[in-house]
């Protein structure tokens, strides 16, 4: 008797063939995972870093400078030097023309001018702003005073920085990198007289011995008469 051959074949797979399945799927999807959490801990670490608190002070420093001088009066603004509590007027150095210090006090007209309604303090040729901003260095401080200007009197008075017309004080930041030099704000003078465009130069560095470099300068714009 013939034995009857029967054609049996497979259906499906087998556990081998089913776990190297899965392994090829599972690559892509780890390399995935992967670059999704690199590419998270890349932009954390970007955003840290640009929102760290140093960074935010060196922007608040520059914009509040930049605000305040663009809008000051080029005729009568001053650079000082601070030596034990006592400010005295910047001067060049021997032979040169840029004089430096750790102030620099501007005025400017807290109300813009209106010539269509020009108002009595507008008018008067001796008074060369109504208010003042005075920036300086206090130990590791970098600070503003806001004030107004009372009979021709701002943020100094005899080499003594007053408060009788202060108004507010802001400190813009507390890193202030003494190592790097003291002499935050420079000025070019010319025949005795400052040439209205104002530098900052500061260095940051925080607890973290991160450093942030702010180099600025901004031109003094406003004159009397307005």
């Amino acid at each position: 008797m013939k034995k009857k051959v029967t054609d049996q074949r497979r259906h499906g797979f087998s556990l081998i063939e089913l776990m190297v399945v899965i392994a090829i799927v599972a690559i892509p999807i780890l390399a995935v995972g992967i670059l999704a959490a690199s590419g998270k801990k890349s932009f954390q670490q970007t955003y840290n870093s640009i929102h760290k608190p140093i960074r935010e002070d060196a922007m608040a420093a520059m914009t509040a400078f930049g605000t305040i001088a663009r809008k000051s009066n080029r005729s009568n603004y001053q650079v000082y030097k601070i030596s034990n509590g006592a400010y005295t007027v910047a001067v060049p150095p021997y032979k040169q023309d840029v004089a430096s210090g750790q102030a620099v006090e501007f005025r400017y007209w807290e109300q813009p001018f209106d010539p269509a309604n020009p108002g009595v303090n507008t008018l008067d040729v001796t008074n060369t702003g109504t208010n003042y901003a005075l920036f300086y260095l206090d130990d590791r401080e970098l600070k503003v005073d806001y004030g107004t200007v009372v009979k021709g009197v701002g943020g100094i008075q005899d080499g003594v920085r007053i408060t009788s017309h202060r108004t507010s004080t802001r400190v813009l930041s507390g890193h202030v990198d003494l190592t790097a030099g003291t002499d935050l704000f420079s000025h070019t003078i010319s025949g005795g007289a400052g040439m209205g465009s104002v530098r900052m130069n500061i260095v940051l560095t925080d607890e973290d011995g991160e450093s942030v470099e702010i180099k600025t300068s901004a031109l003094l714009r406003m004159n009397w008469p307005r």
